[in-house]
């Protein structure tokens, strides 16, 4: 009676049909009755004294309901939820500290009358000294946030056996000064959220492009003192989140005060400019690293101290900083290292987790750093990796950072297949014959462990309809990763449904009363799990009904591919169709299964990418010839999918890698606020990218998932300069800065190879 395993299959989306036939329903399409709109005045400096606000003609406006200034109301100087140990007040009081910070809130009948009323704000503001960069911070001459001490908020600290000392020990020791530039996540679809109150039964209603519902939900009771049941969050069609749509801001705030305040429906929609100004960046980090290796390339030590430029305030930039600390060891084994992170306050908006979130800063350096020892030794780049790379007898294998034992794999094995799969003496033959051509073409590697979950829940509540289909309910929120389908191939395996019968609804408070969300490639190892625990919890309290249909005792029924039957008569059986008649005849409520899986245990993917790319000696036009990946997913649901992400993550890194980078001038002033002056990949640059992938399951979850949305953006920047390096080797090329933008590499070029 088994029937084919869901688990496994390339199944297309189901979600995609109403999104390509244009019926999505976003932020921006809810239309809530009589819902006015907010629009916000950002401050022009990146770091003034608010002197004075002037409001009076904007108010005069007709179709002007409310201009809320930081004077108006304490609420609006209240600190953000969840930005310790200093967080921004929701509208900025006495100083801005960063371009785009919101100084005046407006309520308007429209989008149209509330930009026109913006425009009639007048702010006078005192120019103040302003901090842009990190040597500038930690001079301390000038201290943003006077009450912490100090322009350094966080330091964070790791020391596994001698550190600096070991490096006596080596016969190489390579220096380096690498750099990230700050990035901006851009999501196709804008931040949005709109809120409506009914005040009868005390309940706010939120609509959300949030990926967390649950921690939305909990910050906004938070900020307006009601309980969490009386606030609903509901996330809609999402159009990408990468991370930025996971944090506290400033408009969470507003809409939802507004909303109740006012007694009337609130909306809020960011444009793309706004993205630039007001959403949380990432990266932006400067790594002083330091790696001694014996002769035959075998790691000694490992020393860093890095500085990341967090911005104005610490939000959840903390975060990313320890968690590149996490990420230096990379797959190596390295037994003796050193490592000193340090979060400094600038004027620029403040960091929060990116895709990634620290794993592309910590791969980012220990590969480059193994890239000059090879160099230096006169080691080929990909045997310096496999002398280093953790092996199957040192599983589990403890880092010496607290809490970081990777689980499963064989690490050189898989990186063996992607040499094989690139096949070294051919492409080096192919190299020599394109120089003749004026062309270079260049080989980059770089290995990597994606570290996912370990830490929180997350839960599925199924419930039984009257027609024998299953509704799913869970915290976890999609933003285009396609969740509704593998959870639904889960729990199809699990109950023995078809894929027709099942309905799978994320991102709604009301669904499910617990929650954390989607980042961190956890949403397969959490919610996929807690779907099948769910479906084993419904089909036990199926069982006594199915009992007194089949007139047997609950303990001998038997429940095999959607069929329970009698122990040993398999022949005579009921399905869910006839338990939902049976529970209608009754009169009974609908069968419900509802489970949790949580656990503290990390998972650990590892992979391995190679790049060859193409660069014309007389222009520099850089072309992507071949991108080859191999990844250890563990368990995969769906390999479409999983694709996907894979897909999605590389070409988000090669944006990073060659062309996205924020600029600001001496003043903090913003100079790449539109896609004129910050440049994404588009599907000209985008390559095709070979994904191969190997199964080796996490022990640490029953289905032994390992997450992988951000397999293909950790080595993403260092892959890329190993290969524009590579391309030219004569002149011993050295690129330290991420991205290689074509400006910078020219200059490099130039310059005979000196370091960019």
């Amino acid at each position: 009676m088994a029937a084919s395993s869901w688990i496994g299959r390339p199944v297309p989306r189901i979600e995609d049909r109403p999104l390509i036939q244009g019926l999505g329903r976003y932020v921006s399409d809810i239309q809530l009755p009589n819902q006015w709109t907010l629009v916000l005045v950002r401050s022009p400096h990146a770091h003034a004294r608010i002197r004075a606000v002037d409001v009076t003609e904007a108010q005069r406006l007709p179709g002007v309901f409310y201009v809320a200034t930081a004077t108006d109301d304490e609420v609006f100087r209240r600190p953000l939820p969840g930005m310790s140990p200093i967080a921004p007040p929701v509208l900025a009081y006495e100083r801005v500290y960063y371009v785009g910070q919101p100084v005046v809130a407006i309520l308007a009948e429209n989008r149209y009358v509330a930009e026109d009323a913006a425009d009639l704000v007048k702010v006078q503001y005192e120019p103040l000294p302003s901090v842009t960069n990190v040597e500038h911070a930690l001079k301390g001459d000038l201290l943003l946030h006077p009450e912490l001490g100090s322009n350094i908020v966080d330091h964070v600290s790791y020391r596994r056996g001698a550190g600096h000392e070991a490096l006596n020990q080596a016969d190489v020791v390579v220096q380096v000064t690498l750099r990230m530039g700050r990035v901006s996540a851009q999501p196709m679809e804008p931040r949005g959220i709109a809120a409506i109150y009914h005040p009868a039964d005390d309940l706010l209603t939120v609509y959300h492009a949030t990926q967390s519902v649950h921690r939305a939900q909990e910050r906004i009771a938070e900020f307006l003192g009601m309980p969490t049941s009386q606030v609903r969050v509901i996330a809609p069609d999402v159009g990408g989140g990468f991370g930025v749509k996971n944090g506290t801001y400033p408009e969470e705030a507003l809409v939802t005060y507004f909303a109740r305040h006012w007694g009337h429906p609130v909306k809020w929609t960011g444009d793309r400019f706004e993205e630039f100004l007001g959403t949380y960046q990432e990266r932006e980090q400067t790594h002083h690293a330091t790696l001694g290796v014996k002769k035959d390339g075998t790691i000694v030590a490992l020393v860093d101290t890095y500085y990341q430029d967090n911005g104005a305030f610490p939000g959840g930039g903390i975060m990313v900083s320890r968690n590149t600390a996490r990420n230096l060891m990379g797959p190596y084994r390295i037994p003796h290292f050193a490592i000193d992170g340090y979060t400094v306050l600038t004027n620029k908006v403040p960091q929060a987790p990116y895709r990634g979130a620290g794993r592309p800063q910590g791969h980012y350096v220990i590969e480059r750093l193994l890239d000059r020892a090879a160099d230096t030794l006169g080691l080929d780049r990909a045997e310096i990796r496999l002398r280093n790379l953790v092996r199957p007898e040192d599983l589990p294998y403890d880092t010496g950072i607290p809490d970081l034992v990777y689980d499963s794999g064989n690490y050189p094995e898989v990186f063996r297949d992607l040499l094989d799969l690139v096949d070294l003496p051919a492409f080096r033959r192919e190299q020599a014959e394109a120089r003749q051509r004026g062309v270079r073409l260049g080989l980059g590697l770089a290995a990597y462990v994606e570290i996912s979950a370990g830490f929180g829940f997350e839960g599925a509540r199924l419930v039984l309809s009257d027609n024998g289909t299953v509704t799913l309910y869970t915290g976890a929120t999609n933003q285009g990763q396609g969740h509704r389908t593998s959870l639904a191939q889960i729990l199809a395996d699990t109950l023995g449904l078809g894929l027709e019968d099942i309905t799978v609804v994320e991102g709604d408070t009301a669904g499910i009363p617990r929650g954390i969300g989607t980042f961190g490639s956890r949403t397969m190892i959490m919610a996929g799990n807690a779907t099948h625990m769910a479906g084993e919890r419904l089909i036990e309290a199926a069982k006594p009904w199915a009992a007194e249909l089949l007139e047997a005792h609950r303990d001998d029924i038997v429940f095999d591919a959607g069929h329970f039957f009698v122990k040993g008569v398999p022949s005579r059986s009921v399905n869910w169709r006839d338990l939902t008649e049976r529970l209608k005849a009754a009169g009974s409520a609908p069968l419900t299964g509802e489970e949790y899986f949580s656990s503290n245990v990390a998972t650990y993917g590892f992979g391995a990418h190679a790049v060859i790319v193409e660069i014309d000696e007389a222009t520099l036009q850089l072309r992507i010839q071949r991108y080859l990946i191999v990844h250890d997913s563990g368990t995969v649901v769906n390999p479409l999918l999983t694709n996907g992400q894979v897909i999605g993550g590389t070409i988000q890194g090669l944006g990073s890698a060659l062309w996205e980078e924020m600029q600001f001038n001496e003043d903090g002033q913003p100079l790449t606020t539109s896609f004129l002056d910050y440049l994404l990949p588009a599907a000209v640059e985008s390559p095709e990218i070979e994904i191969h992938h190997r199964d080796y399951r996490a022990p640490g979850n029953p289905f032994g998932f390992k997450g992988v949305g951000e397999a293909g953006i950790i080595p993403s920047q260092a892959v890329i300069l190993a290969a524009v390096e590579d391309a030219y080797r004569d002149i011993q090329l050295r690129l330290d800065y991420a991205p290689v933008t074509p400006k910078r590499l020219f200059a490099t070029v130039a310059e005979g190879g000196n370091r960019a």
